[in-house]
């Protein structure tokens, strides 16, 4: 079998998914299930507005 290819972009989105989870979940363990959600939901607003910040730098149009 070959090996799977992952470009840099998926990588980093992989790991700013990643991160931001780990994030969350240490907020939710240690501040309680609020903060934790609250957390993962500015996390999730972070990660898209940095995706669509992004997103168009490879095309041309």
């Amino acid at each position: 079998m070959g090996r799977v290819r992952v470009s840099a972009a998926a990588r980093a989105r992989a790991g700013v998914f990643a991160g931001g989870g780990l994030v969350a979940a240490g907020a939710g363990l240690g501040l309680g299930l609020a903060v934790g959600l609250a957390v993962a939901g500015v996390l999730l607003v972070a990660y898209c507005l940095l995706l669509m910040d992004v997103g168009g730098v490879g095309d041309s149009s």
